[in-house]
This record gives structure tokens, sequence and C-alpha cells, in this order.
């Protein structure tokens, strides 16, 4: 594991921590995530969706567990969810496996330039959609 790998590991691993407490919390009604008090500047003016609209509600719904909500709510949430917990859990496995194990070592997940493209392209596919059901309809 290169340090860029392992800086993102570690960050990973305190950011879980801090969102499971947070999900943990609200789960029992202790915390509440709740919208931003202003409404999308973008939206105000132009009458459109911007590409980011829909991303707090999206981070409120995974949250409280309504993956399928989160995703109708903006996908590169959900997309970058399943990403850290894959990076993490492939990670910790390989860290455990190659530390307890003298056989075939497990490659480690590193980070790459794609994921970040796939992101952007998930961004404006569902900016698109989103702006054209609210021409349509």
């Amino acid at each position: 594991m290169n340090k860029a790998d392992k800086i993102f590991y570690i960050l990973g691993l305190i950011l879980f921590f801090f969102l499971a407490l947070t999900s943990i919390l609200q789960q029992n009604g202790l915390f509440v995530l709740t919208e931003i008090g202003f409404p999308c500047s973008f939206r105000l003016v132009t009458g459109y969706y911007c590409p980011g609209c829909g991303g707090t509600h999206a981070i409120c719904a995974l949250a409280a567990g309504n993956i399928k909500e989160s995703f109708f709510y903006h996908p590169v949430v959900l997309y970058t969810a399943a990403c850290f917990f894959l990076f993490l859990f492939r990670n910790t496995l390989a860290f455990f496996w190659n530390k307890q194990t003298g056989r075939q070592k497990l490659p480690v997940m590193h980070f790459r330039t794609a994921y970040i493209y796939i992101g952007i392209g998930l961004i404006f596919l569902q900016w698109i959609v989103k702006n054209l059901v609210l021409i349509y309809s």
C-alpha cells in the first residue's frame, strides 16, 4: 500500500466511524439531518436543476437507510458510498489477510482517476435526466 492509499485508508476509517455514529444517532432519533435552509441559487435564476440538486436529500436518505430514495435523489452519493465501502472493505481484508498468512498476498484497492470521471459522468447524466423530466412533465 503506497503512502496516498494509506492516507485515504486512515481518513476513510475515521469518516466511516463518524458516518456510522451519525446514522445510529439518526435511526434512534437523537440526531436529525435536515436540509440547508436556503434554496438553490441556480434553480432560482434559471428554473432548472443544478448538477448538485438532490445531493443533500440523498445524503439524508442514505443516512436514514433509504438506499432506493438516495439513488433517486442523486445517484452519485450512492456511487461514492459504494466505492468508499468497497475501498475500506477490500483494503482491510488485504491488510489482515496479508499479515496473518504467508500465502499469496491479496492486492489492495488503489485510488484511480477513472473513479472520479465515472462520478462526474453520473452527475451530468442525472442533471440531464432531471431537467428533461422537469421540461416534459
